[in-house]
């Protein structure tokens, strides 16, 4: 039974795996924010014990499958995003929301980079719009994704 407490996590990231997979007009795909990373940031800032690089590797390895990614792309970036913040969680948690949606923009802009490093290996060119756009939407977002997020768990996780 307490392990059923933690599903929340889990459901979570199916929640954002499907907002990922969810077609949208060309236009806006390159603004989509990057759903699965901003729960990682979330979770492993809030629960790092129960969250950490090899829940981000199995994370990865699903969201590449799913968006029929280069096995791994997605996973290094997670990987290394998940690391960071691991590091510095107990200064970031802190902060004010806007603080921390700065963080978490260089968060997203060091997966982007990452991404769009691999992409370009592979030969396909990703349009500046589409190396911002995602990162700043994400940072936009973030004081939404957190609250709603901060609130589920502690209504799922009392004590």
């Amino acid at each position: 039974m307490p392990q059923l407490k933690y599903l929340v996590i889990y459901l979570s990231l199916v929640v954002a795996l499907v907002l990922m997979i969810l077609p949208l007009p060309d236009w806006v795909q390159m603004y989509r924010p990057n759903w699965v990373a901003l729960a990682l940031i979330y979770w492993s800032m809030a629960l790092p014990k129960h969250v950490g690089l090899w829940f981000a590797f199995f994370t990865g390895i699903v969201l590449d499958t799913s968006q029929g990614t280069l096995l791994g792309q997605h996973t290094l970036a997670l990987v290394i995003v998940i690391f960071i913040n691991l590091n510095f969680y107990q200064r970031i948690r802190v902060l004010a929301l806007a603080q921390q949606a700065l963080y978490v923009l260089f968060l997203l802009l060091i997966n982007q980079v990452i991404i769009v490093w691999v992409e370009g290996i592979l030969g396909r060119p990703t349009p500046v719009f589409g190396f911002f756009g995602a990162p700043i939407v994400g940072m936009l977002i973030w004081p939404w994704v957190f609250v709603v997020l901060r609130d589920i768990r502690r209504k799922s996780m009392p004590g």
